[in-house]
């Protein structure tokens, strides 16, 4: 019955992350801010882990 529009969906979803990974200017945004992110998560990582040996 509706087996056309999951796939219409997937189609888009895969044009999307197409044209964020093959276009320059849209993968360099994206890197700065997976670079951006991962500095962000890393560095609460580490706070909850080894926050309590940085305090005085």
């Amino acid at each position: 019955m509706a087996t056309e529009k999951p796939t219409a969906s997937l189609e888009k979803i895969k044009d999307f992350l197409n044209s964020q990974i093959n276009d320059e200017a849209t993968w360099a945004f994206n890197m700065k801010l997976l670079r951006a992110l991962g500095l962000f998560c890393g560095s609460i990582f580490i706070m909850r882990n080894f926050g309590d040996l940085m305090a005085i």
